[in-house]
């Protein structure tokens, strides 16, 4: 691996540059794969300093934006869109840099995954509660009730039949 510092020309930044490779690489180097990563194309200003943004994400759809300086330098880290405040953040040593990220992706990987099926779940409720809600009539309503309460019914006999099953075999 090189050890020239990962300066990016804010210029030519695009997601064919040499820097873009290179980070693909570092990132790959320590395990975590890159499925996706753009560039926007517009310079943006906050508190005086002009950056371009790089969203990174990764196989685990974990995402990390980096906003580059005009200088090139990493000025602000975003992980999964929460601000990440960085040791390492020198630009003479890149690698520890995105050492650093990696780091943290890896070690909120099981939060940032049970909270993204959380959601998932949550939205899943919302979309069932929205379909069974006021577009349906109350027929529908209460047969859809009645096929559950009919479904309900055929597990509870079939449990209680598998409970004397257990029950003749246990007095065997």
């Amino acid at each position: 691996m090189t050890t020239t510092p990962l300066l990016f020309d804010i210029k030519n930044l695009s997601t064919e540059a040499e820097s873009m490779k290179r980070l693909i690489e570092l990132f790959s180097a320590l395990g975590e794969k890159l499925v996706s990563h753009d560039v926007e194309k517009a310079l943006k200003r906050t508190a005086g300093i002009s950056y371009k943004e790089v969203a990174l994400t990764f196989a685990d759809s974990q995402t990390v934006t980096l906003l580059i300086k005009q200088t090139g330098d990493i000025f602000k880290v975003k992980i999964n869109g929460k601000e990440a405040a960085l040791r390492n953040q020198d630009a003479h040593k890149p690698e520890a840099v995105i050492q650093e990220i990696a780091q943290r992706i890896k070690s909120s990987r099981t939060a940032y995954q049970k909270a993204l099926a959380a959601k998932t779940k949550a939205d899943d409720v919302a979309q069932a509660a929205k379909s069974s809600g006021l577009k349906n009539t109350q027929k529908t309503r209460v047969s859809a009730l009645q096929e559950q309460v009919n479904s309900l019914d055929a597990l509870i006999a079939e449990r209680q039949q598998y409970k004397a099953q257990l029950e003749t075999e246990l007095a065997a």
